[in-house]
């Protein structure tokens, strides 16, 4: 009777006990496997993610600029504006008024006989300048109206194009709006949608390789031929 009972105790305390081993072998396989498996998932989605919010589609802004005003002191040197432009931006500037030394008046064109290049910039002394921020290789000459395409991020600063303040007096005040270039093309998405009726999302609307700024130069300066039958 004992050679009858105890063999198959054996066997199944031997069957359990491989059993156990098996699970613990199995789950310290499978539980790195299945770990690496959830960082690729994520990993790839992640991927996934980035790439599509790389692949986004631009959006043009029709909306029309914001116009501020800019008292410009005569005096002075760099003016902060509290306006800021983004790199590639449309700089729309119109300034009136006068500001005088101890020999003349003169408007924002400043005096055209004498030309100052103390400034990173070669303007006509006394006229109107704008800076953006503090990089002196991002200065331009404003003068009464003009367009300037931003060549880096920051705040708009102006100042009168002098060597000495002694005897300045006098303030312009200037009208400034930032626009948005989404196609970098130097014409504002504004000006696109709702004044020439180009595509703000092709520097090239017609796909003719002139770019938008040369056809509408060209249709602003071309000079008026009489007909043939008015001679």
């Amino acid at each position: 009777m004992k050679a009858s009972i105890s063999p198959p105790i054996r066997v199944i305390r031997g069957f359990r006990h491989r059993r156990i081993r098996l699970r613990r072998s199995l789950r310290f396989v499978i539980v790195p496997v299945l770990k690496q498996l959830r960082f690729v998932a994520i990993g790839g989605g992640l991927l996934v993610g980035a790439l599509l919010s790389g692949c986004t589609t631009p959006r043009a802004n029709p909306d029309r600029p914001e116009e501020h005003l800019v008292t410009v002191q005569a005096s002075q040197l760099w003016q902060p504006s509290e306006i800021f432009a983004n790199r590639g931006d449309i700089i729309h500037c119109v300034a009136i008024g006068q500001w005088s030394d101890s020999f003349a008046e003169y408007g924002a064109d400043g005096n055209p006989d004498i030309i100052k290049s103390h400034l990173g910039v070669s303007a006509p002394a006394s006229g109107l300048l704008m800076r953006l921020g503090d990089q002196t290789n991002m200065v331009y000459f404003i003068g009464k109206e003009t367009n300037v395409v931003a060549g880096s991020s920051d705040e708009l600063t102006f100042r009168n194009n002098f060597s000495l303040s002694l005897g300045m007096r006098g303030e312009l005040k200037v009208r400034v709006s930032v626009a948005t270039d989404t196609d970098r093309d130097g014409i504002s998405d504004y000006e696109e949608i709702h004044t020439w009726q180009t595509n703000p999302l092709r520097a090239d609307s017609d796909g003719d390789s002139f770019s938008d700024l040369e056809e509408i130069n060209d249709r602003l300066y071309r000079p008026t031929v009489a007909a043939d039958s008015e001679r």
